[in-house]
């Protein structure tokens, strides 16, 4: 008997796997979970959100039974060519292009990205592109992708993992898993990460050129070079649409990673121009007398806030961000001189306040008043950048819920 516990889009969809394939099974979570729940059950399947210090891993462990994530499960069960994408920032986007680029091969595309990794069982899809968070990858014992990408790392979810070392470690595991034939997409701009221990194959991205020794992709202008020990190939990206040097990164190690795979660099070439951003990632929602409105709702990090900021490197930021705070330092952002005003909204807006000495800081109960006053701030020419840096469920249960209320209230404006 396996224990599915989380109701929510991930556990239902276990669920149904198991009834599609008559596995007994029972779901609960903290509504209606009894201990005596455990009494015939040998595996548990915890949800991403259920953290590693609740109840029901104390309990099972104390009675021998394992407990696994929805990736572990899906993965034991999964016989594809696998890629997963992981890192602090920019796994969604990373994951789209990729799956962008795959597009003939018909991948599943899925896992932290929306689409619940069993899908990709049930569908019978022979390769598939996962988004994968610290908490799926925190309850994985054997998971181990054929290309693992680790795009960046910044101290994270510490209201989750609550220790910056369980955070990393999180993060590290499954590459420590990696073996001589698997691969491995690495950050060559951060030591960290391009020393990171794992005995697969290396490939490095980086925004400086790459040193002769290693192989990989690095940015060059307006293209990038991507070298092997068998060849140099140069590919145009004059026509990438997506804003900042992070979508850069972005790109380059989902470029590597489809050329690994076997696209050839024309058909990557033809694509890049195609590639949108997803909605809430530095989106342009539009202009109202000359003051251009971005909604970056997805960013729930200070890096990811520091990131939207330096994608407008020559224009003036009114800058809208806050809700719950899951660690780091907003201090930086004093640096940039082109932040006009810090408009706080959310449960925590006085602790990132406290952070922000110097700087024009403005308190507000809620988003709608935030972006009406730095809208009467704003002059022409000027970028009104939602970027809240924090998770949103003091407010919304989601960030897609914030993205579109930014959205409404901007349209609201018109």
């Amino acid at each position: 008997m396996i224990l599915i516990y989380g109701k929510g889009k991930t556990g239902r969809a276990i669920s149904n796997y198991m009834e599609y394939s008559s596995i007994p099974h029972i779901i609960r979570d903290d509504s209606d979970f009894r201990e005596e729940d455990l009494k015939e059950v040998n595996t548990v399947i915890v949800s991403p959100g259920i953290p590693f210090y609740h109840k029901i891993y104390k309990l099972a462990r104390a009675k021998g039974i394992e407990v696994i994530g929805d990736i572990e499960y899906a993965y034991r069960l999964y016989n594809g060519y696998l890629i997963g994408i992981t890192g602090t920032d920019g796994k969604s986007t990373t994951t789209h292009i990729t799956g962008q680029f795959l597009r003939e091969k018909n991948p599943f595309v899925g896992g932290n990205y929306g689409n619940p990794f069993i899908n990709a069982v049930k569908e019978n899809k022979k390769i598939a592109v996962l988004e994968l968070s610290s908490f799926q990858l925190y309850s994985t014992k054997t998971f181990k992708p054929n290309i693992a990408v680790l795009l960046n790392i910044a101290i994270d979810h510490l209201d989750w993992h609550k220790r910056r070392s369980h955070y990393l470690l999180s993060k590290y595991k499954v590459f420590k898993r990696l073996e001589k034939q698997n691969i491995a997409v690495l950050n060559f701009d951060q030591e960290t990460i391009r020393n990171i221990n794992t005995r697969a194959k290396k490939y490095f991205f980086s925004i400086e050129r790459l040193p002769s020794q290693y192989e990989g992709i690095y940015c060059c202008g307006n293209s990038l070079i991507l070298k092997t020990y068998r060849n140099i190939n140069k590919i145009d990206i004059s026509g990438f649409k997506l804003k900042g040097l992070h979508n850069v990164q972005n790109l380059m190690a989902s470029v590597i990673t489809a050329y690994i795979s076997g696209i050839p660099i024309e058909e990557i070439e033809r694509k890049i121009p195609q590639i949108k951003p997803l909605p809430y990632r530095i989106q342009y929602i539009g202009t109202i007398n000359g003051i251009e409105f971005y909604n970056d709702s997805k960013s729930t990090t200070v890096q990811s806030v520091i990131k939207a900021v330096e994608s407008f490197p020559d224009k003036n930021i009114l800058l809208i961000l806050g809700g719950i705070y899951k660690g780091g330092n907003f201090s930086p952002l004093k640096s940039y001189k082109n932040i006009k005003g810090i408009f706080l909204i959310g449960k925590d807006k006085m602790v990132v306040k406290n952070m922000l000495k110097d700087k024009n800081v403005y308190l507000f109960k809620n988003l709608e008043e935030a972006v009406k006053v730095a809208y009467q701030k704003a002059e022409k020419g000027e970028v009104i950048l939602f970027s809240p840096g924090c998770s949103s469920f003091d407010m919304f249960s989601n960030y897609m819920e914030r993205g579109e209320c930014f959205n409404k209230i901007v349209e609201s404006l018109k």
